[in-house]
């Protein structure tokens, strides 16, 4: 089996309906660029994230999103 590092990002708004799957106003994708960079340099911040995961372990997910 090989390895396979899994970043996921979602972070839905509250506010955000059926519409997300088609509104691409300028405001609106600022605003997901933005919490995808913000992610991403969360995301960086753990280097042991990106690393392979040892021989055997298969799927590892890591949740940016979660408090620990």
């Amino acid at each position: 089996m090989s390895n396979t590092p899994l970043q996921h990002l979602l972070d839905q708004k509250s506010y955000e309906g059926h519409a997300r799957d088609y509104e691409f106003s300028g405001t609106s994708m600022r605003e997901h660029w933005t919490s995808g960079y913000e992610d991403t340099m969360r995301t960086l911040k753990h280097r042991h994230w990106i690393a392979m995961p040892p021989e055997g372990d298969g799927i590892v997910v890591h949740d940016v999103h979660r408090q620990e």
